[in-house]
């Protein structure tokens, strides 16, 4: 050690064996080498759109799209820019993945508790369900949902429920709430965030006292009915105050000669088809995540909270899922990620996504930028996704250690 110049050494070991010393260099090494090959790579991507005249650049976003869209939630003309098509297409996607999230989440908790029912048929059947659904390609199941729903009466022949519900081959038209004036519509909505936060802030208060005291406050219950309360007070005194109500329910009828149904809400069959499909296939492997989380709880911890009196209901929402979410998140973030990806496949039965929009666009733009914008558009949502899921998670993480 002595004969080794003191500027090789850093705390008196050689540098050459220090292991900070060869982790940093690995990594910046194994770092310059990754920056390196993506210049490298774009590098030829950018020379070989050069030599091969491919249009490229990003100014037909301000062109007419000229193009229609056959399901759009926000308004849509062919005269619309392309910014504004993509923009619409974004819409159609963002929709079907957080709807899907939802209740995709929704289910698989449901199917993966069932899982783990003393019920020996639900458990066999939420096994079924599992085994079966998580076993057959998405794209399958989107084609088998495509061709039932295709299968169902015309418009004019389909089936009406209630005289409100309409059932065809065409989607689902239902009532639906439209706005009667915007201020105040928007009074309310705002009146209504208000409302829920005091109820979640009751919720939180009533569960505390119940917890100290011991005396039954129904949290849930209040929590539940203080919104609902407050929100038709607002309601009620918005309308006095207005003449008007802030919404009004629209109800579906058909009309002409082809008895196409005009007013409430229409669930085209695309729509139908994805949220069918990609609900139904992720909440298996959701149904599996939520089953690995229960399980990963000590039984000790059930043992526990049953001689306490709680009832198995309450034991499995007091005291085993607050654990197993620890387990269950960072999976479920994994799901929400794949489930917005799989909605790309939503050409397939004619809804009208982002990548279908995109790929339309291409016989009139450049493709190249136009996948750079999808590839751009995907990212951003499921970077979105990963950091609601981790910093929920991490505040699960937080809340424990305290």
């Amino acid at each position: 050690m002595a004969t080794v110049p003191r500027l090789l050494t850093y705390q008196d070991i050689p540098v050459w064996r220090h292991i900070l010393i060869i982790q940093w260099t690995a990594q910046i090494v194994s770092g310059v080498v990754v920056v390196a090959l993506v210049i490298w790579f774009f590098t030829n991507i950018g020379n070989a759109i050069q030599d091969r005249d491919i249009p490229y650049g990003f100014s037909f976003l301000s062109r007419e799209y000229q193009t229609p869209i056959g399901e759009h939630f926000i308004p849509y003309e062919s005269s619309d820019t392309f910014l504004y098509a993509f923009g619409v297409a974004i819409t159609n996607t963002l929709i079907v993945a957080v709807a899907g999230v939802i209740l995709a989440t929704l289910l698989g908790i449901v199917i993966g508790v069932a899982r783990l029912s003393g019920n020996w048929l639900v458990s066999k059947l939420a096994t079924v369900y599992i085994e079966f659904f998580r076993n057959v390609p998405l794209l399958v199941q989107l084609l088998f949902w495509f061709f039932i729903i295709l299968a169902l009466p015309p418009v004019r022949e389909g089936y009406v429920i209630g005289g409100m519900l309409y059932v065809n081959n065409g989607g689902i038209s239902l009532p639906w709430p439209h706005v009667s004036g915007y201020a105040a519509a928007l009074t309310w909505v705002a009146l209504a965030v208000v409302a829920v936060v005091i109820g979640v802030a009751l919720n939180k208060w009533l569960s505390y006292r119940e917890t100290t005291t011991g005396k039954p406050s129904y949290p849930l219950i209040i929590g539940i009915a203080a919104p609902l309360l407050l929100g038709a007070i607002a309601w009620l005194v918005l309308s006095f105050a207005t003449g008007d109500s802030p919404f009004f329910i629209s109800t579906p009828e058909p009309q002409g000669r082809f008895g196409r149904i005009v007013g409430g809400f229409t669930a085209r069959t695309g729509l139908l088809v994805m949220l069918l499909g990609l609900v139904i296939y992720t909440a298996s492997f959701i149904a599996e995540i939520v089953r690995a989380g229960i399980q990963s709880v000590g039984r000790g911890q059930t043992e526990a909270a049953r001689a306490l009196g709680l009832s198995p209901m309450n034991t499995l929402r007091r005291v085993v899922f607050p654990q197993a979410l620890r387990v269950i998140i960072p999976p479920l973030i994994s799901q929400c990620l794949n489930l917005t990806k799989n909605s790309s496949l939503a050409g397939a039965v004619g809804y009208s996504d982002l990548t279908s929009v995109a790929l339309t666009m291409t016989q009139t733009a450049p493709a190249v930028s136009i996948f750079m914008l999808i590839m751009g558009a995907y990212l951003a949502m499921s970077l979105t996704w990963s950091l609601i899921g981790n910093l929920y998670n991490r505040r699960l993480q937080f809340g424990g250690r305290r």
